[in-house]
């Protein structure tokens, strides 16, 4: 409510500014033209008076002359008094032209998506049970306009196919992905498994034929992708090729899961058992690491002292070497306290199922940073290691010695 007060102030200030000119610029033409009138008579008057004294007027013509410049002032004054009635016709115009200026505001307010936001979220309050729902509408609508724009946006697509999907849309989210598909020479493989999934849905739940294929060609991308091993396997059982079906579950049941999805798989292999006559091989339970601890003797270069900020952190972590590149285990220290020993040890890790013990080789950096943050920014100092098992529980030495540039 107060947006729209605001709104309607800017409002009225702006046709203010725009009146303004139409309500002052009449009189003051009409004080312009009085005042010519004026300096005009008084030289005419001059003139005849130099003309009586040289004597090419006489007293007589001169008192005429002066009785019909008298009479030509008056008509003018009377001309001017009329004047003010075409200045009254002005403020039409003025009116007009500030009338369009809200006008032009909702306009404006309309095509712009601002009603749509703000139905949106009244909406949103008076059934906030649907929320998600609406909100998934208001950004589905946000990008069909985009797209409509830009249509070469792949991933614009690969997001519509992803919303109608929720919506269960699942022609057009088969359409949207297979748009996204085209334009990045289907190199993705979770579109293309969106692809297939959609057109699965859309087909009373079938996935031979078309999205089967799709569903491979995804896998040939990414062999681990979890939602097609699924979906391969599922197409596979429905054409009756009961080996393959399981070599794709096998694969997938080899994967960290959560453990709803995991009892599903494992009831869909005992059905496959009695279907394709196949034997399922017991899971192997993976080998519990031995922890590890990595004590890291963390200094400074001597040509670096006089470069450490006052107040910066101090960020000890080890990556996975050749792993994926959030960090296992993280401390965060004062740079003043260099040099000193630091520990990384599992407690430490950011995820549960992502621990020092899980991997064999690590990188290890130490950074001196004055915003404090993950990232690298240029300034920062550090130093990198690489470390394998064999080392683990020893101490070594990582020394900061180059400038981020």
């Amino acid at each position: 409510m107060i947006s729209y007060v605001v709104m309607a102030l800017l409002a009225l200030f702006a046709i203010l500014l725009l009146l303004r000119p139409w309500l002052v610029r009449g009189n003051a033409q009409q004080l312009e033209r009085k005042q010519v009138n004026l300096a005009a008579y008084r030289s005419r008057l001059a003139e005849i008076d130099g003309d009586v004294a040289s004597g090419v007027v006489d007293a007589d013509s001169a008192a005429a002359l002066k009785q019909e410049l008298a009479a030509r002032l008056l008509t003018d004054v009377d001309e001017t008094a009329v004047a003010p009635q075409a200045v009254q016709r002005r403020p039409y115009l003025a009116l007009l032209l500030a009338l369009s200026l809200p006008i032009f505001a909702v306009v404006w307010y309309w095509m712009g998506d601002s009603w749509q936001t703000q139905r949106t979220l009244d909406e949103v309050v008076a059934h906030p049970d649907q929320a998600q729902q609406l909100m998934i509408e208001a950004m589905v609508q946000r990008l069909e306009k985009r797209l409509k724009k830009s249509p070469d946006d792949a991933e614009g697509w690969a997001m519509l196919g992803r919303s109608y999907f929720i919506t269960q849309r699942y022609a057009e989210a088969s359409q949207a992905y297979a748009k996204a598909n085209m334009l990045n020479g289907a190199q993705t493989a979770d579109w293309l498994v969106g692809q297939g999934e959609a057109l699965a849905m859309a087909n009373d739940r079938h996935v031979a034929g078309e999205p089967q294929k799709l569903f491979k060609q995804a896998l040939t991308l990414d062999p681990a992708q979890g939602k097609a091993l699924w979906y391969a396997g599922l197409a596979a059982a429905q054409s009756g090729q009961y080996k393959d079906a399981l070599a794709y579950w096998l694969k997938l049941r080899d994967q960290q899961l959560p453990d709803e999805l995991r009892t599903a798989l494992d009831a869909r292999l005992q059905e496959l058992s009695q279907l394709g006559n196949l034997a399922v091989p017991a899971r192997a339970v993976p080998k519990v690491a031995d922890a590890v601890s990595l004590k890291i003797q963390v200094s400074l270069s001597p040509s670096l002292a006089g470069k450490v900020p006052a107040g910066a952190s101090l960020l000890v972590f080890a990556k996975a070497a050749g792993g994926p590149p959030m960090p296992l285990a993280v401390q965060k220290l004062d740079a003043s306290q260099l040099p000193l020993t630091v520990t990384l040890d599992d407690s430490m890790a950011m995820m549960p199922t992502m621990k020092l013990s899980q991997f064999d080789r690590w990188v290890l950096t130490a950074r001196v940073s004055q915003s404090g943050g993950a990232q690298a920014q240029s300034g920062d100092l550090q130093g990198q290691l690489e470390l394998d098992r064999a080392a683990a529980g020893k101490p070594v030495a990582l020394v900061i010695s180059e400038l981020v540039p």
